[in-house]
């Protein structure tokens, strides 16, 4: 850990309040740096970040960009040996998120790991053991909850916007092509399969809603037809009960159009938002508003990039300046919770 100078009073004799501490800058390794979320999505937060600073990187599928080449070193156990990183993100295929953060938390470093944290429970759970014995935090990546609209969302159904809530519905689709059958959401023994890649964005709002236990869950799967794809789902569509009167339907998809959606529908009205309604960012400022006399309106939100107010979380968290308020059992009942909707299916 280092300290920015940049973030004390430049002339202390003008203030009479006592000092500010310099903020503890963190060094993060990226363990998979060629992977599309840490091109496109992190690695420019840990850049950006005034909390964190890109220590090291690698990429064994593929060269790590030239951005990233004065970080760039050998291989996975480089970074970990790395002597500025303190923590490291993996945003690599699910079924390696276990070995690589055993190997990290025997490092003595934190961890911030890719969603879904593990490809199952147990898996999960070995990770979170590994942790608590090192004393390394252990984050999942999942990004979503730092959208200022979707924390604006949940905020607003929270405080009764819509009156009692009694459903939910939720869609994250996209298309992965033939041309792409390399690509590791598409084999078992990875950990593919759609509703373990964005299940958790489908069944985040009602989950913070109602909690991680529905009463009932009726699902249906489309399993992929490429080969070697036995045992993984192209498509998942589930509906979950909470009691009598709450429900939510989730639609994750690699085989249809992209689409992101969230529907909360209460006895007053109901919230809509779309358009990058999980991953945010710069387009993500509007939530639909719609009573049940027949008005409509608009919610504004000023947009932020949600990877930037992670890492940042991520970073006063490592240095014990704010606690990580997600936490692995949080992280755990999730996936228990998307192993129940694929084993009941």
């Amino acid at each position: 850990m280092r300290v920015d100078p940049s973030s004390t009073f430049k002339d202390a004799a003008r203030n009479t309040s006592p000092p500010i501490v310099a903020a503890v800058m963190i060094g993060i390794g990226v363990i998979g740096a060629g992977s599309m979320v840490a091109r496109r999505a992190v690695l420019p937060a840990i850049v950006a970040s005034n909390r964190a600073t890109l220590a090291a990187v690698s990429s064994l599928s593929a060269p790590a960009s030239s951005v990233w080449s004065d970080v760039s070193v050998a291989d996975y156990q480089a970074v970990l040996d790395h002597p500025n990183v303190d923590a490291v993100y993996i945003p690599l295929p699910n079924a390696l998120h276990e070995e690589w953060t055993i190997k990290a938390a025997a490092a003595g470093k934190h961890i911030l790991c890719e969603k879904p944290i593990a490809a199952s429970v147990q898996a999960a759970e070995r990770m979170r053991v590994a942790c608590d014995d090192k004393g390394v935090l252990l984050a999942e990546a999942w990004m979503t909850p730092f959208d200022p609209r979707w924390a604006e969302l949940m905020r607003l159904a929270a405080a009764g916007l819509i009156g009692a809530i009694s459903e939910v519905r939720s869609t994250f689709t996209f298309t992965i092509g033939p041309e792409a059958r390399g690509n590791y959401r598409w084999d078992p023994a990875q950990g593919g399969g759609a509703l373990l890649d964005v299940g958790i964005y489908c069944l985040g709002p009602a989950v913070q809603l109602w909690g991680p236990k529905p009463s009932h869950i009726d699902a249906s799967i489309t399993p992929a037809a490429l080969r070697g794809s036995s045992g993984v789902d192209a498509a998942t569509t589930a509906i979950l009960r909470w009691g009598e009167n709450r429900s939510a339907r989730i639609d994750c998809s690699f085989i249809d159009d992209e689409k992101q959606r969230i529907e909360l529908i209460g006895s007053d009205g109901m919230l809509l938002v779309e358009g990058d309604a999980h991953t945010g960012g710069t387009r993500a400022t509007q939530i639909i508003f719609r009573s049940n006399n027949g008005t409509t309106s608009t919610i504004n939100v000023a947009a932020a990039d949600p990877y930037l107010a992670m890492v940042d979380a991520f970073a006063a968290a490592v240095a014990e300046e704010e606690p990580w308020e997600r936490s692995v059992a949080d992280s755990l009942d999730m996936l228990s919770l998307i192993e129940t909707i694929l084993e009941g299916s």
